[in-house]
């Protein structure tokens, strides 16, 4: 029999990932105008941050000075998690909490690029700083365990037993990403959002009226990377497990279809782009099948296709409708309901009159 609840955990905790990790691009590009094409690289650091912090957290606590990176370390920081539920789930918040600060930091020195290159140019850069950070990290063993990668990352709900665990996850996240989305609404509705947008839409005009772009790029680069962090942090807790390899740039891609297929500058329609792409990464994986009962027999390996048709979706967005599915919308701030509301024609003298007479 199917195991539906473990497929429909897969697709919520992962939707919810998806959209934190969409919105904080629709921050960068959608409003600011910053083509972050190394998204999964501050989306690794949260990961990293999550596996160091509970592999020498444990290790500590403990007294283990073995490999941390070896099966016995995975196998013995789990059995510590069953033990010390309460441990874990303090490894859980402390990684969220410094994943953010760090992936920020992070965000700031990426906004130096950001100062000199713009568009295509920018875009490159990033996406090399994204890979040679993975590279970095499979090389160099003892940050991150190298080729093996850091194991034995517990869930934090654990003492609510396999199916309780996986749900209490999903409902955590999907939270987390409701939290997001309020937030990244009400920064982009507010003056920042503005200044955002004209920063977007000519940088020029916005430094001869006296606003600090390079400190505009710096600010939402830094919101925007330590949120693609706290989603890292979720990534690594769910999978239990953190590898160099996992963060590839074909999930940044993944990333940009969401928001070019919601729609870039709306919140609402990046909502939208994430659910799709999710379903649609499931439907491409033998595994989705497999829990389904099914034998996914085919001439070519079903996980190149999900390649193919993000590829392609992009290329129909960007020819047919290269404002997605929900366009931009103007900023809707208390000062822009203001001069709306001066700009409706006042009423007639006699229909005033005729409002007064009125009898009630």
């Amino acid at each position: 029999m199917a195991d539906l609840l473990f497929l429909y955990t897969s697709i919520a905790t992962l939707f919810g990932i998806y959209a934190i990790l969409a919105l904080s691009f629709n921050l960068e590009y959608g409003y600011a105008g910053q083509p972050n094409l190394g998204k999964v690289f501050f989306f690794s650091i949260g990961a990293y941050v999550a596996g160091i912090l509970v592999a020498h957290g444990t290790a500590a606590l403990t007294g283990y000075t073995g490999d941390l990176f070896t099966a016995q370390a995975a196998n013995a920081r789990l059995l510590y998690a069953a033990a010390n539920p309460g441990t874990i789930l303090s490894f859980f918040i402390g990684a969220l909490a410094l994943a953010g600060l760090v992936g920020a930091g992070f965000g700031v020195l990426a906004s130096y690029p950001a100062l000199r290159l713009r568009g295509d140019f920018l875009a490159i850069v990033l996406i090399a700083v994204g890979e040679v950070g993975r590279v970095f990290v499979r090389v160099y063993t003892p940050l991150a365990g190298g080729n093996i990668g850091i194991g034995g990352v517990p869930s934090p709900f654990v003492f609510l037993g396999d199916r309780g665990a996986r749900v209490a996850f999903s409902v955590l996240v999907l939270l987390l990403a409701l939290g997001t989305f309020l937030f990244a609404s009400r920064l982009s509705n507010s003056p920042l959002g503005r200044l955002l947008k004209s920063v977007r839409d000519d940088e020029l005009a916005s430094n001869v009226f006296g606003k600090r772009t390079p400190w505009v790029k710096a600010q939402i680069l830094a919101v925007g990377s330590g949120i693609a962090a706290i989603a890292g942090v979720l990534w690594a807790f769910w999978f239990q497990t953190v590898a160099a390899d996992d963060f590839i740039p074909q999930l940044t891609f993944l990333v940009v279809a969401m928001v070019l297929l919601g729609g870039a500058g709306n919140h609402r329609g990046v909502l939208v782009g994430a659910i799709t792409m999710t379903v649609l990464d499931h439907v491409t994986r033998p595994s989705f099948y497999a829990i389904l009962g099914f034998e996914a027999n085919l001439a070519f390996d079903i996980n190149y296709l999900r390649y193919i048709l993000i590829g392609l979706m992009i290329i129909l967005i960007l020819m047919f409708r290269p404002g997605g599915l929900l366009p931009e919308k103007p900023v809707r701030t208390p000062a822009l309901d203001i001069a709306r509301a001066l700009r409706r024609p006042a009423p007639a003298a006699d229909t005033l009159q005729a409002e007064r007479t009125q009898p009630p």
